[in-house]
């Protein structure tokens, strides 16, 4: 079953992955912001995702949980955008119990790009 279920979710982030060229990395936390998964684009030219995993991981978990008290108010979050650096962007993604991180270049639209891997997200969903 453990196989099944990384399979499942490698293949889940591939097709994130897959979305546009200018995407470096997909992980996919739990409800604690622990390491579910993870992939990232080969042959482009990675953050140090290391130093960040762990607190900006939880950073997420919180934006996405405090969020989660407005719903009622303002709707439910579909993703929060972070500008990280001068060539770096984070979105995060609610997903079940679970939070989707993706980080890409800041050559597409921020729209543009939340756009199109929520649609993924949701063509994913349909399958399960």
């Amino acid at each position: 079953m453990a196989v099944s279920k990384t399979v499942k979710l490698d293949q889940f982030c591939k097709s994130i992955l897959d979305v546009d060229r200018n995407i470096r990395s997909v992980a996919i936390l739990d409800s604690k912001g622990r390491l579910l998964h993870s992939i990232t684009h080969r042959g482009v030219a990675q953050p140090n995702l290391e130093k960040w995993n762990d607190i900006h991981y939880m950073e997420c978990m919180f934006d996405i949980s405090l969020g989660a008290k407005f719903d009622d108010l303002y709707g439910p979050i579909r993703y929060h955008y972070s500008d990280k650096d001068e060539d770096f962007v984070m979105f995060s993604f609610p997903h079940r119990r679970n939070v989707i991180i993706v980080t890409s270049t800041k050559r597409i639209s921020p729209i543009t790009l939340s756009t199109k891997i929520a649609y993924t997200i949701n063509d994913f969903k349909k399958l399960d």
